[in-house]
């Protein structure tokens, strides 16, 4: 195996936690986002040589994955998961709040304010819902989510700004008004 091979084999795989929280967040039961991720991958292998050094390799496999995503939606319709389900995600789990904030009653708390902005999440249109999880959650900068959604940059821009406003209106008991502050960007 060549070094160039490698490297890219190297930063895909880097990827690989994000893609999958993607799927993840995106609706898909955890065993529905791991076949998705799978496929995401497969497909990216099948494809490699239309990968360009020096583009971002999550931006790629994003690309992929939604677009793997939107074909099964339109095959089979989209099964939105529960808040809270036994195939919920793990970053959703009540047991791991806990021992990560040391106290169940913290714990507990963390699960029904994740819940809630999960429901504000799927509230969202389609199109708001995956820049606000590519660009809040995942951290991915305006252009590397303009590229992996193949959108102009300052669509992506009005998208969140626009989400970002649904999301403090579905999640304003959380906040009292005046301590309402737009976030930085």
């Amino acid at each position: 195996m060549d070094e160039t091979r490698a490297g890219w084999g190297r930063e895909a795989l880097a990827a690989l936690d994000g893609i999958y929280r993607l799927a993840v967040w995106l609706g898909a039961k955890e065993a529905d986002a791991r076949d998705l991720v799978q496929e995401t991958y497969l497909r990216a292998l099948q494809a490699r040589e239309t990968f360009h050094e020096g583009r971002s390799m999550r931006a790629w496999l994003g690309r992929i994955l939604r677009n793997l995503y939107i074909d099964r939606c339109r095959r089979g319709g989209r099964e939105v998961a529960a808040a809270v389900g036994a195939e919920e995600s793990s970053f959703l789990d009540e047991s791991q709040d806990a021992a990560l904030f040391g106290d169940a009653e913290l714990g507990k708390l963390t699960s029904l304010v994740r819940s809630d902005i999960r429901r504000a999440l799927d509230a969202l249109p389609e199109h708001h819902r995956i820049v606000v999880l590519l660009c809040d959650v995942e951290q991915w900068g305006w252009e590397e989510a303009a590229s992996a959604l193949q959108l102009p940059v300052g669509t992506v821009k009005s998208r969140l700004f626009r989400a970002r406003r649904a999301l403090r209106e579905l999640l304003s008991d959380y906040a009292p008004e005046e301590s309402k502050v737009e976030p930085l960007r």
